[in-house]
């Protein structure tokens, strides 16, 4: 009875152990622009907890436990982006954070069309391997808007990117020519639903 006792209590604390187990998470930064990094802050929401960063050097926090938390980042200079697994553990504890440039605004025929790029401009922009080019002529001559091809490997942020260029884009052509603009459109950019 002794040993079941003793064997018991053992294994209660291991438990207890583990799930009171702080977890150690790592804070990656990735710089995407030319712009020299000044400063910026490092939120955790549910600690309701403010790092001040002066340097982009990868950090660690040490968080409670295991689970659920959000996280986010802001400096003057840039537009941030956090990707982070939804549940952090000891395993799935990376955090990165992509520091992309402030947008910048281009007036277009009174309407604004935001961009990190000005190459970009007033294009929508394709992700992936084309072997049957799309023909954007007659639709850039109709409407002034033409089409960039881009990488085919995207990974979420410039996904994201891409997607919010490519509705703000289509934003203008509604605001400019209504809806019959989407007939022409020979190919559905990311972000717009298909016709």
């Amino acid at each position: 009875m002794k040993k079941i006792l003793l064997a018991l209590f053992f294994l209660f604390s291991i438990a207890v152990e583990a799930e009171t187990k702080e977890i150690i998470a790592e804070v990656v930064f990735e710089n995407a622009t030319d712009v020299a990094f000044s400063s910026g802050t490092f939120f955790i929401t549910e600690l309701d907890e403010e790092i001040e960063i002066t340097s982009l050097e990868n950090f660690k926090i040490t968080l409670p436990k295991k689970g659920k938390y959000q996280f986010d980042f802001y400096a003057e200079e840039f537009v941030s982006y956090i990707l982070y697994p939804s549940k952090i553990t000891s395993r799935k504890n990376i955090i990165r954070i992509r520091l992309e440039s402030k947008i910048k605004s281009n007036a277009v025929s009174g309407f604004n069309i935001y961009t990190n790029n000005p190459d970009i401009g007033m294009n929508f922009v394709y992700n992936g391997i084309n072997n049957n080019p799309i023909d954007f002529t007659r639709f850039t001559k109709e409407y002034g808007v033409g089409m960039i091809s881009k990488n085919c490997v995207v990974d979420p942020l410039m996904m994201k990117y891409v997607t919010a260029h490519n509705q703000k884009v289509a934003a203008y052509l509604t605001a400019k020519f209504g809806v019959t603009w989407k007939d022409d459109l020979p190919a559905t950019p990311f972000g717009l639903q298909k016709q």
